[in-house]
């Protein structure tokens, strides 16, 4: 009687859950990683094969069958994908570089929320050549992917007579989980055919979920006894180089070292020595046509992992936090002397910790920058944070202090997304005043018919954090949008966009308006191939209380300024050869009139070979000057593996009139260590071509596991 009545209460369970569940069976023997899955212990799986068409036909059974296999043994995580396909001759397979462009390919996408939380999960895909691209995930939206994350794990990749198959083998090392017996993990799987730009998913289908509605992830069971383990990861670094320039002649020679340890199955510690940054490539160099500063991306690894726990932003590219402002001045390298970072999961709190110590140089001093975030797990997908940051020198300091709350619905009106953030923050510093105050509050619905959003925010005067990025202060602003785009499945046409209004409102600290900008778009499209058609009119206005410098010699003069412009933009599906963007733009400009053509388009010769360029042109008469701002770029890559590539990289402006080119070759000896040969030849353009900068370097970086 007992054994019917447990049967009646876990098929019950089963069918009241809302969950899928996929087992991952134990193995005692390890799987040889070749992309063939014709090992024995591959049949001991249970298969999981329930896929549903998430895109272009939401809920439509998949063209092709798919099928997952989950195993495991004391070290690592095994799972393979069978991607059946009757014509494998039409597989797309061209990406062959480490982190690159697999939304381009045919590909599998995997998600793994170790601590089943809803909130953060491990992504991973590759494509039918083995290529590994790897990632973080933060709550439902692309702003919390960090696809500069890289971990340790395997991937092979085999085009069948039936298809293609991969095997994937992850050390648990590589993930951070509690320390139980049995685990629960959140997993989901994701399949792309890109000839059909088809979007097949286990779990989480509906035009409102999808892949990134890590609450809507199955669960993986079976996983028992697994350890973490508590590795050292060492990897120390060597370079050498030399440096050209007219008052430079120099030879570099530099080591340093990093580790990475687990304290805790959950926890994690970064160390740095004598930090180098020299592999990574250089920024792009822009036209600013505004009279506000340009936000550039952070690069550096270090920064990277666990990025968005430190996370505090005000809306746009505003936030208390911005790691550039270590190690970078006025756009110049300052030494990093040393540092640690930690971050992780204590129970029901996220927490991350920075501190840096970088040297003197030019006239900036000695400076220790430290940062301090804590984030509360509230009910359901919510949280609640603290932020604190300090850089402090001989004779200054500056700290901020700040909170938030994040409260995240993923069945608002049944499965509708909602998501409700508010913060402030305040800033102190030597000789400070009052008026150091920010704040932001914003409510968005991200749905697949309907996407809203209302924003209000402040910055006071005096508000200043100098570990953070303000584009400007002594304002109050408020903001609303809302996008429409119903799916019409008709004609090749997968949804209608209509965008009937957007609209910004700025106002000074006399509540005068200073900035205003309108949007309408009557109509866009998106195909079922991928392509986008849009067309937007814009209604703007500026004052202007003094003149500023827009290009050279051109000034804009103060004064009220009303304008329109009009934009029409196509982009193409990447799943072609050749794929691109062509965006041409034209209206009033302050008292005068701008017309812009930006282009961009990648060619993918074979899967070793690529091109990109992109070419920006603003024609811009005004009372006072007429001239034109040119900005180029250009890309070649050649991939000679999955664990060998290269690529030149040049770019060119008419206001800086520099030709800045960049070579990079990298080769993974083996996955966590690296090679580099870096060129870097900065060359005059303003009368004749002539040198102006040339380095040369050489970087090993070799990964020890004690």
């Amino acid at each position: 009687m007992k054994k019917i009545i447990l049967l009646l209460l876990i098929v019950t369970s089963l069918l009241f859950s809302q969950k899928k569940i996929a087992t991952a069976v134990k193995i005692d023997s390890p799987i040889v990683i070749d992309g063939f899955i014709n090992e024995e212990a591959w049949n001991s799986a249970i298969p999981i094969e329930d896929f549903t068409q998430q895109e272009p036909f939401n809920g439509s059974l998949p063209t092709f069958p798919t099928t997952v296999r989950v195993l495991y043994d004391d070290d690592y995580l095994y799972i393979s994908f069978m991607c059946f396909d009757s014509e494998p001759e039409k597989i797309v397979a061209r990406e062959l570089k480490w982190d690159g462009k697999l939304r381009g390919d045919d590909n599998i996408r995997l998600l793994i929320d170790t601590f089943n939380d809803d909130k953060t999960a491990y992504w991973f895909s590759t494509n039918p050549l083995g290529t590994q691209n790897d990632a973080l995930m933060t709550g439902t939206e692309m702003s919390g992917f960090n696809e500069d994350w890289d971990a340790v794990w395997d991937a092979e990749s085999q085009v069948l007579k039936n298809g293609w198959s991969t095997e994937l083998r992850f050390p648990f090392s590589t993930f951070k989980f509690y320390n139980k017996v049995e685990q629960i993990w959140g997993i989901n799987f994701q399949r792309e055919i890109r000839r059909f730009n088809e979007d097949d998913l286990w779990a989480s289908v509906g035009t409102n979920l999808g892949l990134f509605k890590i609450s809507e992830a199955g669960d993986l069971i079976g996983l028992k006894n697994i350890k973490r383990g508590n590795p050292v990861y060492l990897m120390p670094y060597a370079s050498a180089g030399i440096q050209k320039s007219k008052n430079i002649d120099k030879k570099i020679l530099d080591a340093g070292l990093d580790i990475k340890y687990g304290i805790t199955e959950t926890l994690s510690l970064d160390i740095t020595a004598n930090t180098d940054f020299s592999q990574v490539e250089a920024d792009r160099a822009r036209i600013n046509l505004t009279r506000f500063p340009l936000f550039y991306p952070e690069k550096r690894d270090f920064f990277l992992e666990g990025a968005k726990i430190f996370d505090f932003s005000f809306g746009d590219r505003d936030n208390l936090f911005y790691s550039r402002r270590i190690g970078i001045r006025n756009g110049k390298e300052i030494p990093i002397i040393g540092g640690a970072k930690l971050v992780g999961r204590l129970d029901d709190f996220e927490i991350g910790l920075i501190n840096m110590q970088t040297a003197p140089k030019y006239s900036f001093e000695s400076t220790n920058y430290s940062v301090a975030r804590i984030k509360y797990d509230l009910f359901g997908y919510s949280t609640a944070g603290l932020m604190f940051t300090n850089n402090i020198s001989k004779n200054n300091f500056n700290n901020s202090v700040g909170a938030d709350i994040n409260f995240q619905f993923t069945d608002f009106l049944g499965d509708k997304n909602l998501n409700i953030y508010l913060n402030a923050a305040k800033t102190n510093e030597t000789n400070g005043k009052n008026d150091s105050w920010a704040g932001n509050i914003f409510i968005d619905y991200p749905n697949d018919l309907i996407d809203q959003f209302v924003a209000a925010r402040f910055f006071q005067n005096n508000f200043n954090p100098a570990m953070g990025f303000v584009a400007r202060k002594g304002i109050h602003e408020y903001f609303y949008k809302i996008d429409i785009a119903p799916r019409v499945n008709w004609n090749g046409i997968k949804k209608l966009s209509f965008k009937p209004f957007e609209g910004d409102w700025v106002y000074n600290n006399k509540n005068e308006l200073v900035t205003a900008q309108f949007e309408f778009s009557p109509i866009g499209l998106i195909s079922n191939q991928g392509d986008k058609i849009s067309f937007e009119i814009q209604r703007r206005f500026e004052k202007l209380d003094e003149e500023f410098n827009i290009f050279n010699s051109a000034v804009i003069q103060p004064g009220n300024y009303w304008f329109n412009l009009y934009n029409i933009d196509f982009t193409s599906s990447t799943g072609r050869n050749i794929y691109g963007e062509l965006q041409y733009s034209w209206g009033n400009f302050y008292n005068g009139e701008i017309k812009t053509i930006y282009a961009n388009s990648s060619l993918t010769i074979n899967k070793n070979l690529s091109l990109y360029g992109d070419y920006t042109i603003n024609w811009i008469s005004s009372q006072n000057s007429n001239f034109t701002a040119n900005e180029v770029s250009t890309r070649i890559t050649y991939n000679f593996s999955t664990r060998i590539n290269s690529s030149i990289f040049a770019q060119w402006n008419n206001e800086l009139n520099e030709i800045n080119l960049n070579y990079r070759f990298n080769w993974k000896p083996k996955i966590g260590s690296d090679i580099y040969l870096v060129l870097n030849q900065i060359l005059s353009s303003e009368n004749k071509i002539s040198a102006k900068d040339f380095v040369i370097l050489a970087k090993a970086v070799w990964l020890i596991t004690i």
